[in-house]
């Protein structure tokens, strides 16, 4: 028989156990909330750094309301001259601004994230090299060389541009950085983060020939989404695979808010768990681009969801990982579209890819507003 003062240790070691697990939620549940006031602190920080860089005329040109829906939508994957930008360019900045915004990217971004946006800014530069190649190969008595020559000045890492909204200092405010084949929105609501919608692109995807050759921009997305394509079985294709050619028309670019709301392909209950670990890790590819603190609140709502709402779709050949093929994820809280289009070679070394979150583009929700976004051809 256990003595009376055994059993009392025993009883009272049972009960402290029983509650660490709660104790734990509670402190994890509050490292949480502190690691994002961490983060926002850092990222009014660094925006209240950036604006103080610029003179009067020049921050008159970067701030607008947070309610402006035409400035806050006025991002696009295209180049400049055929959606024209609001805000400030690259080129119009000193040494210091620059460096000013790249910290203030930073703030907001994850390294992967970052170095994902740099690298499409700079590769306007590689894509520059390239088209000016083709451009001096043409004969003058091509009357495209003309066209082909006032196009080129598109191709500038210089030509992206900057919008603050609202009061950095603020509750509620936040910032866009658009340019071709790129746009980032930021917004601040309450101590919480949105990060959608983000558009990356890149034209070559792979570098062919010349000194970069070899270096490619979002591969990981696309061999993300291959893994799961090639795990599923055949009657799971047939739930997954929409259509044999893409549909560009769906693609959820600007002005396509409401692409979220016709439901495609295989549901996240329909896939093993394996393929559901396979897409937890195609949409986390997608989340890792914003800040931890970012990521983990939106994948908080995208498991909230729950896996009937979630789905994973497929447009094009199966079997061609550089062929013309589109991929969705999507659900209440998510919106992921990646589709490779042709290029000027001939092949499908162009992709574009976006992430939305339908529920709040925009912060939209937290703002109690509504973002209409223009269509863009």
């Amino acid at each position: 028989m256990m003595h009376a003062f055994a059993r009392s240790v025993v009883h009272t070691f049972a009960a402290i156990s029983l509650a660490v697990p709660v104790v734990a939620a509670n402190a994890h549940d509050s490292v949480d909330h502190q690691l994002e006031e961490m983060r926002v602190e850092r990222m009014q920080e660094a925006t209240v750094a950036f604006l103080a860089t610029l003179d009067d005329q020049q921050r008159e040109n970067v701030m607008s309301a947070l309610d402006d829906n035409a400035t806050r939508t006025s991002w696009s994957n295209l180049p400049i001259t055929m959606a024209p930008r609001s805000g400030m360019p690259v080129a119009s900045m000193s040494s210091e601004q620059r460096r000013a915004l790249h910290v203030m990217l930073g703030a907001a971004m994850s390294s992967q994230g970052y170095l994902k946006s740099a690298t499409i800014m700079w590769h306007e530069d590689v894509l520059r090299e390239m088209f000016d190649t083709m451009v001096a190969a043409m004969p003058e008595s091509d009357p495209r060389k003309q066209q082909a020559l006032a196009f080129a000045d598109n191709y500038d890492t210089e030509k992206f541009f900057v919008t603050v909204f609202g009061d950095p200092e603020s509750e509620n405010w936040g910032w866009l950085v658009t340019g071709h084949h790129f746009a980032a929105n930021f917004t601040v609501s309450g101590g919480k983060i949105a990060f959608t919608p983000m558009f990356l692109g890149a034209n070559p995807q792979v570098v062919q020939e010349g000194r970069y050759a070899g270096w490619q921009l979002l591969q990981h997305e696309a061999d993300r989404a291959l893994d799961l394509l090639n795990s599923l079985d055949e009657g799971q294709l047939g739930q997954a695979v929409v259509a044999a050619e893409v549909d560009g028309s769906i693609f959820a670019g600007p002005g396509n808010q409401d692409s979220h709301k016709t439901a495609f392909g295989i549901k996240a209950s329909d896939l093993n768990s394996m393929q559901r670990r396979l897409l937890a890790g195609l949409i986390d590819e997608y989340l890792g681009d914003a800040s931890d603190e970012a990521a983990a609140r939106q994948r908080a709502k995208i498991d909230a969801d729950g896996p009937d709402a979630l789905r994973f779709a497929w447009w094009g050949p199966t079997d061609e990982p550089t062929g013309r093929y589109m991929f969705r994820v999507q659900g209440p809280s998510v919106l992921i579209d990646y589709v490779r289009e042709r290029s000027g070679d001939g092949s499908n070394n162009h992709v574009h890819s976006i992430m939305r979150d339908p529920s709040n583009d925009y912060g939209a929700d937290w703002l109690k507003r509504h973002y209409e976004e223009a269509h863009q051809e």
